[in-house]
């Protein structure tokens, strides 16, 4: 049985931590032990069922990118390291934990694997987080690792690149979303559009606050959830204040961190996803296992999760009218909101199962023990 090292700086992002979860539950069938440092606790460290004797905690696997916090990089490597005796491999669950597991897997002689969930813009970030020294490189979708190969202006040689589209265990989502919803959240039988996920200016809510005037004016008592907490108070503020501007305090609702949200999601009309960038959303997944209609921003990576008019509505980003228009004719229509639903099912299903998840993130560590760190 070989041994992996997994690092994680987010320890209160939710979809990271389930697809942790994923791999756990998959590790030993393909010959793996994983062991778990965090850069701080989290309830729900626990109730996506990582084992607490196999997690700990390192506070410096964040704060590092900060000057004069820097010095926290060199110290993060030399306490990884001494956790890392006796391990076959480093994986970074993201690209915030990257640094620390190169310097660390250099000191041990070990090789790094590094999963790159985000999409940057340009090379800034890239190099920032030193990912032109990766060898070993996980990306969730096709257009994440070419965005990442162009930043960069090509991975250094020998580096080993692939795709694992990200998968979802059906089965315990649907037993999660079959407890009770909060009445605050319940559907009442009144038309019901939300999103899920950190609502932070890269997932764009502000967007879905923009259209909900468009689309209340077709449909006037629509309502919308914003499932998730605000990290940004300013940026909260923000799309307060809009609400208040549109009139709209008594149509949105904002549910702060559920531990579980798929009884909500469960009861939604339509799940929106107006993200500016976004390399393979976990939400869509979620709300794909769910049968939910699914109207998303063209960005990214989910123009590979969903098919435009057969298991989703695509439109373009920062579009509030194009999504209110989609909206509007998807409320007005239950029958193709169940066909929509029902392909993101079989899309999910068929195209992203979770067997396939696990298969490539652990063909990346066997290749990886294989080759040079």
């Amino acid at each position: 049985m070989r041994r992996a090292v997994v690092t994680l700086a987010h320890p209160a992002h939710a979809g990271m931590l389930r697809a942790l979860g994923l791999l756990d539950q998959a590790a030993a069938a393909h010959g793996w032990t994983l062991d778990y440092v965090l850069a701080a606790p989290d309830p729900l460290v626990a109730a996506v069922g990582l084992p607490a004797e196999r997690v700990t905690y390192l506070g410096a696997l964040r704060g590092w990118r900060r000057w004069p916090a820097r010095v926290r990089l060199g110290l993060a490597a030399l306490r990884l390291a001494r956790r890392a005796r006796g391990a076959d491999v480093f994986y970074s669950a993201t690209l915030s934990s990257f640094p620390p597991c190169l310097l660390a897997g250099r000191l041990r002689r070990i090789p790094q694997v590094v999963h790159v969930y985000s999409s940057y813009a340009d090379g800034a970030s890239y190099r920032k987080h030193l990912l032109g020294h990766a060898r070993h490189l996980i990306a969730p979708s096709a257009d994440s690792l070419a965005l990442a190969r162009a930043a960069l202006g090509e991975f250094q040689p020998g580096t080993r690149a692939r795709v694992v589209y990200n998968g979802m265990d059906v089965a315990r989502l649907e037993r999660e979303a079959a407890a009770p919803v909060a009445p605050a959240f319940a559907p009442n039988g009144v038309p019901t559009i939300g999103m899920v996920g950190n609502l932070d200016e890269r997932k764009n809510p502000a967007l879905l606050v923009e259209a909900l005037a468009d689309v209340r004016a077709a449909v006037p008592e629509v309502r919308a959830l914003l499932v998730g907490a605000f990290p940004d108070a300013a940026y909260a503020a923000r799309v307060d204040r809009r609400v208040a501007a549109l009139g709209l305090r008594d149509a949105v609702t904002v549910s702060g961190f559920l531990p579980n949200p798929f009884p909500v999601v469960r009861g939604l009309d339509v799940l929106v996803h107006p993200a500016r960038r976004d390399p393979f959303p976990l939400a869509l997944l979620e709300a794909m296992a769910l049968a939910r209609p699914i109207v998303a921003a063209a960005v990214g990576g989910i123009p590979e999760m969903l098919v435009d008019g057969e298991s989703g509505v695509l439109v373009p980003p920062d579009d509030a009218p194009a999504l209110g228009r989609a909206l509007v004719a998807l409320l007005r229509d239950p029958a193709r909101r169940a066909r929509l639903g029902a392909a993101a099912r079989e899309r999910l299903v068929t195209r992203f199962p979770l067997a396939g998840f696990a298969d490539g993130v652990f063909a990346a560590f066997d290749d990886a023990v294989g080759g040079q760190p």
